[in-house]
């Protein structure tokens, strides 16, 4: 049953990623991060050694993700700065892997929470205007390659 129930959330979860816009996808990426710091946190409170392992793992995935996700060009001094963030956030994850401190985990999440939801609180107009500026200097990418 519990495997039924993890195969429907996957799917669930999988069909929902491959239709959401890019703002949706950073949001889900947000709650995936919490949520799996926060079982990090009660596995090392159950001595749970494997499920602390995985979810600190999956937590660093998803920081890099976000790394990844950085629009470097368009804003560099504030990707680095999210970049500053999200590395320092790893390395805190991996210091509390090694000492089993979930204090580290509690300030991670007390860091990353502010930025979770104050995405989820963009109006849709600053959404349709961050997606227009994204899709004018798309097309202006793409025809300067095409007269070059």
């Amino acid at each position: 049953m519990r495997n039924n129930l993890r195969a429907y959330q996957k799917v669930n979860r999988d069909s929902n990623l491959s239709a959401a816009d890019p703002h949706t996808v950073i949001s889900m990426l947000y709650d995936g991060l919490i949520e799996s710091i926060s079982i990090s946190k009660g596995a090392i409170e159950r001595k749970d050694l494997a499920l602390k392992a995985n979810s600190l793992t999956k937590s660093i995935n998803i920081l890099r993700s976000l790394q990844d996700s950085l629009d470097k060009e368009s804003e560099p001094q504030i990707s680095e700065n999210f970049n500053t963030l999200y590395s320092y956030c790893i390395e805190r994850l991996g210091t509390a892997s090694v000492s089993l401190e979930t204090s580290l985990l509690d300030e991670v999440i007390d860091l990353l929470k502010p930025l979770r939801d104050a995405w989820k609180n963009i109006s849709q107009q600053d959404k349709e205007e961050g997606f227009a500026k994204i899709s004018d200097r798309d097309s202006a990418r793409n025809a300067a390659s095409v007269g070059a």
